[in-house]
């Protein structure tokens, strides 16, 4: 059976690389690599689909495969149909292909001499048993008659016919346009009668509620003569705005330009670097207490908290030692908006992501 690993082995070795050139230049676990090659990585399903291809597509550009061919060879392979179309790249490694059988056609046998239409004679008997013999006639030089209808022309068209057809769709068309007509017509005037006669009208008098007049308060001196009239303030509802962050927080970063691949991003509530693919357009949200690094392509991607812009969070924020943007809770702390959630704060010209999920887990 074709093996998609295998292939990638073959392409790798005629390159003259081994499969730490790979890791050193994809950054792919070496565990992930060993998988591509000899095929487990589709056969587990706790992988993502998505990740499994990325993985593979990187693994192509290296090799210098062409995307598409990736993506044929991976949908191919999903189905169960893949014939090496990752070595169409490299023709010269391809399997032999069997050779088509060429299939013999028994030739006609000889027509016998004796059988010969022009020559052979036919023999009948009268009533008296005398046997005469006559040429047959020659059937082979006869016009053989065509399947095919003759096609139209000056002596074979049916002018009366043809004539009714044009007077039939002529007499029709003007009942469709009158019928057609005359319907409207009468939905119109249908119409008109409903709504000036106040068909759908109620006798039924109309109650409207009218708001509660204020309050009013008047206010005497001591002999009991009013002073004035004054109208009791309406209380708004308070809103309860967060002073305080969560105990849990979340970044939310947004491939907000491009494609992101990876980045790679470490918390204190997961403490592991692990890679992330980001299409363009797609926002993951990563949750951590403390302490949160993130590395990758900063000018395509846009950091938020509770939905507020992070600005420039390169140049602010980024720990040299770490080698990636570093934020905490302290820098949030401070100030009293990074507590209470709103929508994205986008920049101009920049659309809204098309989802925001949590990181996925793997």
């Amino acid at each position: 059976m074709p093996s998609l690993g295998k292939d990638l082995i073959k392409i790798r070795e005629h390159l003259d690389l081994t499969i730490h050139d790979i890791q050193n230049a994809t950054k792919i676990p070496l565990s992930t690599l060993k998988s591509i090659e000899d095929d487990s990585i589709f056969e587990e399903s706790k992988e993502i689909q998505t990740y499994i291809r990325s993985f593979v597509r990187t693994y192509g550009r290296k090799l210098g495969l062409d995307d598409q061919l990736v993506l044929e060879a991976l949908d191919a392979l999903e189905v169960g149909g893949y014939d090496h179309q990752l070595l169409k790249a490299y023709p010269e490694l391809a399997p032999p292909s069997a050779k088509p059988v060429d299939k013999k056609i028994p030739e006609d046998k000889p027509a016998d001499d004796s059988a010969d239409e022009s020559t052979k004679k036919n023999e009948v008997f009268d009533q008296a048993g005398t046997s005469h013999q006559y040429d047959a006639p020659d059937v082979t030089n006869r016009p053989k008659k065509s399947s095919r209808p003759e096609p139209p022309n000056v002596r074979n068209i049916n002018w009366a016919d043809m004539g009714k057809r044009f007077s039939t769709n002529r007499n029709n068309a003007p009942v469709r346009l009158i019928g057609i007509g005359l319907i409207v017509l009468v939905v119109l005037l249908t119409t008109y009668y409903i709504f000036t006669n106040d068909f759908f009208a109620t006798d039924e008098p109309q109650i409207t509620s009218t708001p509660p007049a204020p309050e009013e308060t008047i206010q005497e001196d001591e002999s009991g003569i009013p002073l004035e009239i004054t109208e009791s303030p309406t209380q708004e509802p308070e809103i309860d705005v967060p002073t305080e962050l969560e105990e849990t927080l979340y970044l939310t970063i947004y491939a907000a330009t491009d494609r992101l691949e990876p980045i790679r991003v470490w918390s204190d509530l997961k403490p592991r670097v692990d890679p992330y693919w980001l299409e363009q357009g797609k926002a993951f949200n990563f949750e951590f207490s403390d302490t949160i690094r993130v590395r990758g392509q900063y000018g395509r991607m846009l950091l938020f908290l509770n939905g507020h812009r992070i600005d420039n969070f390169r140049q602010e924020y980024f720990n040299e030692e770490q080698n990636s943007v570093e934020l905490t809770r302290d820098i949030f702390e401070d100030e009293e908006r990074w507590a209470s959630p709103v929508p994205l704060e986008l920049p101009p010209n920049v659309a809204e992501p098309d989802s925001v999920v949590l990181r996925p887990s793997f």
